[in-house]
């Protein structure tokens, strides 16, 4: 086959997705043989995403069927009874569960439709990617591999198990279709990136907050580098979808308000918000589950710590600044550009100054103190990370007013796509350390997102600050395939051998097989639940035969490795529980975990019971220890319950 035929057969989408999805169940393996059956990653966070699938598309369904006040109850869902709205207590996953509706009103089966999504997330994440490099570089080679780089990269390793995290494939589709918009001036693509926007920002809560800027910032730079930023034309369909995206956001943003205004819920303490944040040292840490690396780059392992971007992608990613800035520099060159020697002392102590204080800074980003050498040249006793920012850009900027040729060199970088997510990466970065910067555990003065926190509205609800490791993803795997496509310019032969080269180191480093399936939660005081799930226990088959006034509260009470089963179940059987999980709790249900839980007693835990306003009650006996499960059943009958259903271990009253 001749270079041109390979050339056509690789720039066709099936192809290239055919060859994501190969390589995502290669990767994920032995997922795909089990997952009618099994969920990938561990039964807490995707249980409680297969409940938000069930009960959005189980609303939809009856909307569909004719009932449409199904719709009017979408956010009231059937948890954490008697507080409302509380499907805004956590992510929605609308898009999601449009996705797989057809697949879940055929099978009934969820956790067949997680897996799928799961999947589809590194599908369609690879080739958003793909379109999006192949339009910048003209390559499609170049634009495989940074699909490989987005959809593989090593983030996603610990992030299975959260279902609206790894859904971030919406994000290169919709850089794409506004690239396409600023080539072709169509207003098509320009809608095709609006509606990829939306359905990103509605897929995940936290990439609505984090993402959207970048995505703005991205237009502009577009307008910047083709001179339209004076164009009313290009401004107005600009405005228009931007303002469309926004009425359909607000629609869904209004709920979570509400439920914010109504049960003190959705505001995030900062200390809570920089428990989430990253340290600097998370982009030397990879997840444990790489078994390339999990032993070798962990500089400071802990919870939402691993931002490592991988060897292979920040290798490609350096060539492509590289050879931008190389670029950039030929292209300032002038003939007969001299400077007064004055002002080039001045600009040669000012580059100085500019070098001198990035090894600083990064001394500090790395150890989070200057070193006692330094320490006793240069007097920073707080927020040295801060201070080092300010000085740096501080001097920048006045070698940028005393040089025209770095003025001109600075105009070449900003104007290429590499120099834009060059700085959108290191924006991103910025971000994920949160509102507090942290390097090797020491405070190294306020970062980036105490402006967004106390400025933006909603960003003080936002806890995973981390999660901006996905942009820092996102840009990288642009930059790496700008980088590859500079080699395979540069070096045909070489750079297509290098190329394909990187695509199996991308792998190799993210490599995790096998996947982990069904990893029990432990319950700390009770017994270890199940580990199947797939097969609904009979006691919810007798609950989703009682009337549908019925509400329930399950035993043992608080918890989590329970409540999130409990939570699961309800999807199946959907009658109103006491119980709950999510990313909030009402004030409702924590009034009542210290009295129900463990082994209720006496006439207050009853009382308390029935102010819940629960009307029947499960005790699964054998999830507790020894006879203590024997012991509840007793206290409930003690207290005027009566005993209507036995089913296995798990026993059901009628409170009422």
């Amino acid at each position: 086959m001749s270079s041109s035929a390979r050339r056509q057969v690789w720039s066709r989408p099936s192809i290239v997705s055919a060859s994501y999805l190969v390589a995502a169940i290669v990767m994920t393996w032995p997922l795909v043989t089990i997952m009618n059956r099994r969920i990938a990653g561990d039964m807490g966070d995707p249980l409680f995403n297969c409940w938000v699938l069930l009960w959005t598309g189980g609303q939809l369904l009856r909307a569909l069927h004719g009932d449409l006040s199904a719709l009017s109850h979408y956010w009231d869902a059937n948890i954490f009874y008697p507080a409302p709205l509380t499907l805004a207590y956590s992510e929605h996953l609308t898009p999601q569960m449009l996705q797989i509706l057809p697949l879940l009103a055929a099978t009934d089966n969820v956790i067949l439709c997680y897996n799928v999504l799961l999947l589809g997330t590194f599908v369609l994440s690879g080739l958003g990617m793909y379109l999006l490099v192949r339009e910048l570089t003209g390559q499609p080679l170049a634009a495989f591999l940074a699909g490989l780089a987005f959809a593989f990269a090593p983030y996603r390793i610990d992030q299975y198990t959260h279902l609206e995290v790894v859904s971030s494939q919406w994000m290169p589709f919709a850089l794409y279709g506004f690239r396409r918009f600023f080539v072709t001036s169509r207003l098509r693509p320009l809608v095709g990136g609006a509606v990829a926007l939306l359905a990103q920002a509605l897929s995940c809560g936290y990439y609505m907050a984090y993402f959207t800027p970048f995505a703005a910032a991205y237009c502009v730079y577009e307008m910047a580098a083709r001179g339209t930023l004076g164009d009313r034309r290009t401004w107005r369909a600009l405005v228009v979808a931007g303002a469309a995206v926004l009425i359909v956001v607000a629609l869904f943003l209004r709920p979570y308000f509400h439920a914010r205004a109504i049960g003190e819920v959705g505001v995030r303490d900062p200390g809570d918000i920089q428990q989430f944040s990253a340290d600097t040292r998370a982009f030397a840490t990879i997840s444990s589950s790489s078994r390339l690396l999990g032993t070798l780059v962990r500089s400071m392992p802990r919870n939402e710590n691993q931002g490592f971007p991988g060897f292979t992608i920040l290798a490609f990613a350096t060539v492509a600044i590289g050879f931008g800035l190389a670029r950039a520099v030929t292209g300032a060159r002038q003939p007969g550009d001299q400077l007064p020697w004055g002002r080039r002392a001045l600009a040669l102590t000012l580059a100085t100054a500019v070098v001198a204080l990035a090894l600083l800074l990064a001394n500090v980003l790395v150890t989070g103190a200057l070193s006692p050498v330094l320490s006793s040249v240069i007097t920073i006793r707080h927020d040295a990370g801060t201070r080092l920012f300010g000085g740096t850009a501080v001097a920048i900027v006045a070698l940028l007013l005393v040089s025209p040729w770095v003025r001109r060199v600075a105009r070449g970088t900003r104007g290429s796509a590499v120099g834009f997510f060059a700085c959108a990466a290191v924006a991103a970065a910025l971000m994920s350390l949160g509102p507090v910067m942290y390097a090797n555990g020491r405070r190294i003065g306020p970062g980036l997102y105490s402006v967004f926190y106390r400025w933006i509205p909603g960003f003080d609800g936002l806890r995973v600050v981390s999660l901006n490791f996905m942009l820092v993803a996102l840009f990288l795997a642009v930059l790496a395939g700008l980088g590859a496509a500079a080699l395979g310019t540069r070096w045909r032969g070489a750079g297509r051998a290098l190329v394909a080269l990187g695509m199996v180191a991308i792998l190799a480093e993210s490599w995790s097989v096998p996947t982990a399936a069904n990893d029990r939660l432990p319950a700390p005081g009770y017994a270890w639940p199940p580990r199947e799930i797939a097969d609904v226990p009979q006691v919810y088959r007798a609950i989703r035969g009682l009337p549908a006034e019925t509400v329930v509260a399950e035993f043992p009470f608080g918890a989590v490795a329970y409540e999130i089963r409990y939570v699961f179940y309800s999807g199946y059987h959907r009658r109103r529980i006491v119980n709950g999980y999510s990313g909030f709790s009402p004030a409702s249900y924590a009034r009542l975990v210290p009295l129900l839980s463990h082994i209720p007693a006496g006439a207050d835990a009853w009382q308390a019971l029935l102010s819940s306003g629960a009307t029947h009650a499960i005790v699964h006996e054998t999830a507790f220890l020894d006879q203590d499960g024997v012991e509840v059943s007793e206290w409930l009958r003690r207290s005027g319950a009566r005993e209507i259903a036995v089913a296995q271990s798990d026993r059901v009253f009628q409170l009422r």
